[in-house]
């Protein structure tokens, strides 16, 4: 974990604050690529992001979002050159952690300062994402990573524990549903 004080944790939040911020716009994506860049599939909604969790899993993410229909992404900060290329020897990048559904997001970007990591460099389906010192933009798209899901459920149940959701058996069946819409189609549920 880095430093509050740090263009490490500075990157982390930035990025945090980039993923939650994605707006899901099916006519737009549908059209023409997001960004009129190749960096079209930044476009999903993350309605959860947490900042430097650690967990008991393989993987320890500077950014993790978790958003609708299976989306989950992992942006990971890189300030240095070497930082990026030492990056690539963590156990959770290896081919066995792959197969094991053991590395997280399905889609995952890299984050650095302007010019730290060159398109050229980035391993296979992997995303960029630059900071040119006032906001974050996408450089290069992801593409979807599959097999995350073991991953991606020892982060949330991570989250989940450090929220203190409670503990109990939530029963979404009828009238006795934990959570009361107030209205269903528009007729008024009593």
């Amino acid at each position: 974990m880095s430093s509050t004080k740090s263009l490490h944790y500075d990157l982390c939040i930035e990025g945090a604050k980039w993923l939650h911020r994605q707006k899901w716009n099916y006519e737009r994506c549908r059209k023409k690529p997001c960004y009129g860049t190749e960096a079209c599939g930044a476009c999903k909604k993350y309605r959860y992001v947490a900042v430097e969790l650690c967990t008991w899993g393989s993987e320890n993410t500077d950014v993790f979002g978790l958003g609708t229909f299976n989306e989950s992404a992992v942006i990971e900060v890189k300030v240095s050159h070497s930082d990026f290329m030492a990056d690539h020897k963590k156990w959770c990048r290896s081919d066995i952690a792959e197969q094991l559904g053991q590395q997280a997001g399905r889609l995952r970007w890299y984050l650095c300062p302007e010019g730290v990591i060159s398109k050229e460099e980035l391993p296979d389906k992997w995303g960029l994402l630059y900071w040119n010192g006032k906001k974050v933009y996408p450089v290069v798209a992801p593409k979807p990573f599959e097999n995350t899901a073991s991953a991606d459920m020892n982060i949330l149940t991570s989250i989940l524990s450090r929220e203190h959701f409670p503990e109990k058996i939530f029963n979404y069946r009828g009238a006795r549903s934990t959570i009361q819409p107030k209205t269903i189609n528009g007729e008024v549920v009593r």
